[in-house]
């Protein structure tokens, strides 16, 4: 029930993707057509660039600390629900010589306490290279944007 609560939320979200936008303070308008990309989404597309570093550093626990505590992984691998689980999926990963290439951020939007972000990624598992898409909703818990739910999945390999 808790998941379904959540992609409820991120529906709203998504349905309100232009809602929450704004200016920073200090900048000037954006030129006509450009996205402008709030503090907020700011501060949740980090969480993008401090999952990639905290892999890349082999560091499983920092991984997992980006999650909320009751949060779910989900890929074609496992479903991981809660810290742990997350962590000691992830270590097995990081064990085998798991590196993440990329991480790209393509769509961001938040309304309230909930964010989300739509993105690819590329790594080399094992030798081998993958690509991939991420869908992550987020929440701000405490003043900080946590994964809340992260579906994972490899794309088709040419």
């Amino acid at each position: 029930m808790r998941l379904l609560t959540i992609a409820a939320g991120a529906c709203g979200v998504i349905a309100s993707a232009t809602a929450g936008r704004e200016i920073a303070a200090g900048q000037s308008p954006m030129p006509q057509g450009a996205q402008v990309v709030s503090m907020t989404d700011q501060a949740v597309r980090r969480v993008a660039d401090d999952w990639k570093a905290a892999y890349n550093s082999k560091d499983a626990a920092a991984v997992a600390s980006l999650y909320a505590p009751d949060a779910y992984y989900v890929s074609a691998h496992v479903v991981a629900q809660g810290r742990v689980e997350i962590q000691t999926y992830f270590q097995r990963g990081i064990d085998a010589g798991g590196h993440i290439d990329d991480i790209r951020v393509l769509a961001s939007s938040h309304s309230g306490e909930l964010a989300y972000t739509v993105g690819t990624y590329e790594a080399t598992n094992g030798g081998q290279k993958v690509r991939g898409r991420n869908v992550v909703v987020l929440r701000n818990i405490g003043g900080k944007w946590l994964m809340v739910a992260h579906e994972s999945v490899v794309a088709d390999q040419p």
